[in-house]
């Protein structure tokens, strides 16, 4: 398994790695946006917030970083979007790794917009707050 060096792709990792996921969405797991003409259903995650502050504690401030992050499920059918949306939760709540120390979902929303094409057609999205508590190496 490759090195992580950024929070970011410790992230794209756990998502890839769940069998579920990879199963409904393969390797469509996008960083901010996804490319123009990208099938469905894929996933979008974005950071939106981040506590630059160390933790501190009894022994003094820590080295862990506590960020604020917006995974989307997207798809033009809602059933995908549900079914997507509860993988991504199963794979990210309470998610530990060597980077990683603790990641949450805190609420999900669900939207629903016109096809960028102009179609008649949905899209379906499904956004979840995750906070992640990692350690930035």
């Amino acid at each position: 398994m490759a090195t992580v060096t950024h929070i970011d792709e410790a992230l794209v990792q756990v998502l890839a790695a769940d069998a579920d996921i990879a199963m409904q969405a393969g390797s469509r797991i996008y960083q901010v946006q996804a490319p123009q003409g990208t099938a469905f259903p894929c996933v979008v995650f974005q950071r939106d917030t981040q506590l630059k502050d160390p933790f501190t504690h009894l022994l003094g401030a820590g080295e862990l970083i506590r960020a604020t992050y917006t995974f989307s499920c997207i798809s033009d059918n809602l059933l995908e979007v549900r079914n997507l949306t509860r993988a991504v939760k199963a794979a990210l709540q309470y998610t530990r790794t060597s980077l990683i120390r603790l990641a949450v979902v805190r609420s999900d929303d669900d939207q629903q917009e016109l096809a960028p094409s102009g179609e008649q057609l949905p899209v379906y999205r499904t956004d979840l707050s995750v906070e992640v508590t990692y350690h930035e190496p």
